[in-house]
């Protein structure tokens, strides 16, 4: 019976033993994977005393933990632990006679541990979806242009805004009165257009080609283009009268109306031409009765068209100056008068009074004062006994200049300027009715060169010299205008 209980107790052992050994490594600590650990513990053994009189207990416990842990690079842990509970108490008692009892050798049966199967993880790739920058397109802005409405004024100031006269605001928008004009004295443009020469009838040959601007022409004050609207036609191959209606107008709404009578003939009469208006021809000497006193002297004027003159022969006749045409500008080029050199070096010498004029045909100050480089280099410091006279006489074609009355008295100021800059005077020449109409009395400061053929001139503003008429004098061939100079009006000192 002994023996039997023995073989039941070693066989538990043996069971705890081999159960322990199944989680255990060869020394009992086992490591699986890296960073595992298995722990495993036993009873050393069996103590029995010499003497058992109580029930001998026999109590073996057996626990063991295994934990795993994986770590995957997609950043997946894996853990399991693994907990085996074994509790197995053995109890006997055992009652001998025998004063001493031998305990048999426990045989410890060979434990062969079971090696653990590690279930390689597997790491499931992670998709990782890119992430698509949808490209912003910019759309381009489109800056409407700003047009600004050219405002001609005196006077600026900007403090903190713009003001002009008569009165323009911009802040934040600009607002413009309702009448803009170029300076604080410039009454508003009630003023129509005129014209500066009209035919109310003209007669043509049949086939003669019908210019209307060969017998018209007009101006404004302040518009440099001026409206011709014309109603009726000519036919200059049919004979008949044609009546033509027409109107000028300006930009600011003001007109003059007109009207005309063509004619067209198979044949034009001689003499049809009209009487003349000019003075009768006469002699140097009843100018000189008429015209000459104390406070007045008498001269000429001449040109090319003089053609060669015996000027001591003039000055023998009573001529005590000279008014000598330089040259101008005509055909877009400037030109010195073909006799002027001779003129005024023969002139000279028989001791008259020397003035010249400058035949214009420029269509502003700009080009006046481009071409006063020409005259005076050409003068060269030549010394003078009357004012250098700007005359411009192309007024059958003024429209075509595009310039306003403004623009034609800035062209005459424009002469003056230079004239000073080069230590002459200048002058206007000019006739009674365009003095009165076509000029402002800045332009006519200091007198002018009046062209009135009459007996008696009833020109009442500023002048100090009058061509009065024609005349025949010893030296010339043929009429040459003649000339009254009052030295008193001329009050400058030059």
């Amino acid at each position: 019976m002994k023996d039997i209980r023995f073989r039941i107790l070693a066989l538990t052992v043996a069971c705890l033993i081999l159960i322990c050994g199944c989680t255990a490594g060869p020394s009992g600590e086992g490591q699986s994977g890296p960073g595992g650990a298995t722990e495993a513990h036993s009873a050393p053994g069996s103590t029995a005393s010499p003497e058992v009189t109580t029930a001998a207990e026999t109590a073996a416990a057996a626990e063991v933990t295994t934990a795993v842990g994986l770590t995957t690079a997609a950043g997946i842990t894996t853990s399991a632990e693994l907990t085996t509970s074994v509790d197995v108490t053995a109890a006997a008692e055992l009652t001998t006679a025998s004063p001493e009892v031998t305990t048999a050798p426990v045989t410890t049966a060979p434990v062969t541990t079971a090696p653990v199967t590690t279930t390689p993880v597997t790491t499931v790739p992670v998709t990782t979806t890119p992430v698509t920058t949808v490209p912003v397109t910019t759309v381009p802005v489109t800056t409407a242009p700003v047009t600004t409405v050219p405002v001609t004024t005196a006077e600026v100031t900007t403090s903190p805004e713009v003001t002009t006269v008569p009165e323009v605001t911009t802040a934040p928008e600009v607002t413009t009165s309702p009448e803009v004009t170029s300076g604080p004295s410039d009454p508003p443009d009630t003023r129509a257009p005129f014209f500066l020469n009209l035919s109310r009838s003209v007669t043509l040959k049949k086939g003669s080609a019908f210019d209307i601007h060969k017998y018209i022409s007009y101006v404004d004050d302040l518009d440099p283009d001026v409206i011709l609207d014309v109603t009726g036609s000519v036919d200059p191959g049919t004979v008949g009268v044609y009546e033509l209606k027409f109107r000028i107008s300006d930009h600011s709404g003001n007109s003059t109306s007109s009207s005309m009578k063509v004619e067209i003939v198979e044949k034009i009469q001689s003499g049809s031409s009209g009487s003349s208006t000019a003075l009768p021809t006469k002699s140097f000497q009843t100018f000189i009765d008429t015209y000459k006193t104390e406070k007045t002297m008498v001269g000429i004027d001449v040109s090319r068209y003089q053609g060669k003159i015996d000027f001591d022969k003039v000055a023998a006749a009573g001529c005590e100056f000279v008014i000598i045409k330089f040259g101008g500008f005509a055909g877009g080029e400037t030109f010195t008068d073909a006799c002027y050199v001779e003129n005024l070096k023969n002139a000279k010498a028989a001791g008259l009074k020397i003035g010249i004029y400058w035949y214009s045909s420029e269509g502003g100050a700009a080009a006046v004062r481009e071409n006063a480089k020409y005259l005076y280099d050409s003068l060269n410091g030549e010394h003078l006994d009357f004012p250098i006279f700007f005359d411009w006489e192309n007024y059958i074609n003024f429209e075509n200049y595009k310039m306003s009355l403004r623009d034609y008295n800035d062209m005459v100021l424009a002469f003056k300027d230079e004239a000073r800059a080069h230590g002459y005077r200048g002058a206007l020449y000019g006739s009674k009715s365009k003095l009165l109409t076509l000029f402002t009395d800045e332009v006519k400061e200091g007198g002018v060169w009046l062209a009135h053929y009459t007996d008696q001139t009833t020109y009442t503003g500023d002048y100090f010299l009058w061509q009065q008429g024609l005349a025949r004098i010893d030296g010339i061939n043929g009429d040459v205008d003649v000339d009254v100079f009052y030295p008193d009006r001329l009050t400058v000192d030059w």
